[in-house]
């Protein structure tokens, strides 16, 4: 009889052993490859489990995604949000997301930074013995120097657009979304003049180069602002009661986007916004006659395809853009000797 208890004891054991181990077997599972960590990054907000935030993001160092500036600012915005959203954890939170290479950690210092908590800069000091190999970028964002999430300027890059969508996505707040609707204002600018303007000798290389960087800002604005309403529809109604408040030339593209999120063909918008990046950059290079120009004009092209690609939250799309070395000589090449 002892030897039957037993043998029934042994089997529960055993049965309720491979239960527990087929679930974390599969929770596991859920951050094996890039396009199931964005998947449970993109359904976070329906079910939150900030805990497992610190797993997630050891898991993204793992896959590579946290040492590329541009692949990493979504996510950076994506751990802000979590901890913004939960402030009585955010200091174990962050402690858990140690151990972590020096070059990763910086995703750590912005994410704190950016969090918007009250004592956001006491959990960087605390923290800062950790990370002895990136003092310097501490003390920048405690000195003001480097600007806090709502605070960089939107023409510092297109990054600064990943990481509002990585902040919105972790906690549903509208206000990163209104600052992406400003760079709207770009999407309809005078890029195609001004490269006109330089080819006869009007206007300077520089002044050229940033109007096409905003440009490809803006693109990237408006298509992310409908692709992401065509997953988030509560983004819509957001998007209606902003037209009132913003100038004309936001709300020509404003209600453009509503129109293409509301029929899902966010595509339509894509596909414009880099027509009209190609055409400017096309027209230049088969006319202008500095290298220094026309290859710099090539690396604003392809990066814009990294941000479109990047900032809908699905960086395996993004990552080709790791071999972009390549592409860009190429393209530069080809358009060199198109005359």
């Amino acid at each position: 009889m002892d030897g039957t208890k037993h043998s029934v004891a042994l089997c529960l054991f055993l049965l309720l052993f491979a239960l527990v181990t087929t679930g974390a077997e599969a929770r596991d599972g859920e951050f094996s490859s890039s396009e199931r960590l964005v998947a449970w990054v993109d359904d976070y907000r329906a079910a939150p489990e900030p805990a497992r935030m610190p797993e997630a993001v050891h898991a993204m160092k793992r896959q590579g995604l946290l040492r590329d500036t541009e692949k990493s600012a979504f996510f950076t915005g994506f751990i802000a949000g979590v901890l913004a959203d939960n402030p009585h954890q955010a200091r174990s939170l962050a402690a858990m997301l140690f151990p972590m290479p020096p070059k990763e950690q910086g995703v750590i210092i912005r994410a704190i930074a950016y969090s918007g908590l009250p004592d956001w800069e006491d959990m960087l000091q605390d923290l800062a013995p950790r990370m002895p190999h990136r003092r310097l970028l501490i003390d920048k964002f405690l000195s003001g120097e480097e600007k806090t999430l709502m605070n960089t300027p939107l023409d510092a890059g297109p990054e600064t657009i990943y990481t509002l969508w990585g902040y919105y996505v972790a906690t549903g707040y509208h206000p990163p979304v209104a600052r992406i609707i400003l760079a709207l204002r770009w999407s309809t600018d005078r890029s195609e003049k001004n490269w006109l303007d330089h080819v006869k000798g009007a206007m300077p290389w520089n002044s050229v180069k940033h109007d096409i960087e905003r440009l490809g800002i803006g693109a990237t604005a408006k298509w992310t602002l409908a692709s992401y309403a065509e997953r988030h529809r509560d983004l819509l109604d957001f998007y209606r009661g902003q037209l009132d408040y913003q100038p004309l030339t936001i709300a020509i593209q404003l209600d453009d986007v509503i129109e293409a999120a509301e029929t899902f063909e966010s595509d339509r918008i894509r596909k414009q916004e880099v027509a009209a990046i190609e055409d400017a950059k096309i027209e230049a290079m088969r006319k202008d006659s500095e290298p220094s120009s026309t290859a710099s004009a090539g690396s604003i092209a392809i990066a814009t395809g990294c941000v479109i690609a990047t900032a809908t939250g699905h960086p395996e799309i993004g990552i080709p853009c790791v071999v972009t070395g390549a592409l860009y000589n190429g393209a530069v090449k080809m358009f060199q000797s198109a005359d």
